[in-house]
């Protein structure tokens, strides 16, 4: 399989030009001055509509985005540690515990699937912490190498050589077997230095939200005055609220399509992105919760709510929108369904069947998105 750069095309649709057309109704048996009820019962839905828009905006990045980059930080930071008391003292309990961490620390990140748009994928974020597959053919280059392994050295190495899944091959071992004595010195100085520079992109992509880097300005103010005259991304609210529906589109595209249809056709394990760990399930649920979470306006783990695009539809349309939190349910039900660890009965009968019923009900939600929710968004 060629390598996947993580600034996906599923993240770079173009946001289509808004205008936003008013209708103003005439009459000629009334004054020409005056209002109908059906232009004030109109004027009023759209003024609500929009207050509704403005608060969805800056709440999914206040209650979602953040929240959830700064989980990612903590768990990176465990990540970070756990792997130093590793690489000090390399024995197995110290190995288990920093699997354990990069298992932890996959959670956040698969739960921001759904917006890596904006720094994620503008500023590389997303390559840098999570492309794959890893180059092994690379990776075993750098291990016998002679090259000083320093974060300068890692900073400048390809994506498909460092992140999450460099790091995950180290811990883990091909066949999720690894043991403290596999480790040489330099797998553990390279392991090392992977996860200190893992913890700075994390740390780095979160501050890209609230502070700005790279002389840019956060991107929460970017995202939260959508509309404004000098804001030339996002020249609506309603583009900004595309933005959000566009990742959820694509986050679910890649689920269906790609993390569970792949595998679902080929049959091999070189498919699932988490194979070295035997956690791919896990990412396929985590991708899912972040669409919720989008959807919903909240972040479960960090106790953070607010207006949400659910709330927007809602006010449009209250069927449809109990109609995609349903979908969102029947969605998570069923990759639950799907035995885990996957890696291990991929090729069994129960896998394929409860495979292709997620799928299925993915691609339901996905339909629903595009086809009804999409369109109401975009005015």
């Amino acid at each position: 399989m060629l390598a996947k750069n993580k600034t996906r095309t599923l993240y770079r649709r173009l946001l289509l030009p808004f205008a936003c057309l008013s209708v103003i109704i005439i009459t000629s048996a009334c004054s020409s001055n005056s209002t109908t009820s059906s232009d004030r019962s109109t004027q009023n839905t759209n003024a609500q509509s929009n207050d509704i828009e403005l608060a969805v905006v800056s709440d999914f990045a206040d209650r979602v985005v953040i929240p959830t980059y700064n989980l990612l930080v903590k768990q990176a930071e465990d990540l970070n540690q756990a792997v130093n008391t590793f690489v000090s003292d390399p024995n197995d309990d110290n190995l288990r515990a920093a699997q354990q961490a990069w298992i932890e620390t996959r959670f956040p990140w698969e739960k921001s699937e759904a917006f890596a748009f904006g720094p994620a994928s503008s500023l590389g974020y997303d390559g840098d912490l999570d492309d794959w597959p890893v180059n092994e053919t690379d990776l075993e280059a750098i291990i016998n190498s002679s090259d000083s392994i320093t974060e300068e050295y890692v900073e400048e190495l390809q994506t498909t050589e460092k992140g999450f899944h460099t790091i995950e091959l180290l811990l883990f071992g091909e066949d999720n077997n690894k043991k403290a004595a596999d480790f040489t010195q330099r797998k553990l100085d390279l392991l090392k230095v992977l996860t200190s520079t893992f913890q700075q992109s994390a740390t780095d992509l979160a501050k890209s939200w609230t502070e700005g880097v790279e002389g840019n300005p956060p991107y929460r103010e970017v995202l939260a005055t959508a509309g404004n005259d000098d804001n030339p991304a996002y020249p609506t609210v309603e583009a900004a609220v595309e933005e959000i529906v566009q990742g959820m589109l694509g986050c679910l595209d890649e689920v269906a399509n790609e993390k569970i249809g792949e595998p679902l056709e080929t049959k091999e394990t070189e498919g699932l992105e988490s194979r070295f760990s035997h956690s791919s399930l896990n990412d396929f649920q985590s991708n899912l919760q972040s669409v919720a979470n989008a959807y919903l306006g909240e972040v479960p783990e960090a106790n953070t709510s607010g207006k949400s695009l659910s709330d927007l539809i809602a006010n449009n349309n209250p069927e449809l929108d109990e109609q995609v939190k349903q979908e969102i349910q029947a969605a998570i039900d069923a990759v639950s369904a799907i035995p885990a660890p996957i890696e291990t009965k991929l090729t069994e009968a129960e896998a394929e069947t409860t495979m292709t019923t997620a799928q299925e009900a993915i691609i339901t939600l996905f339909t629903t998105i595009e086809e009804q929710v999409l369109p109401i968004v975009q005015g």
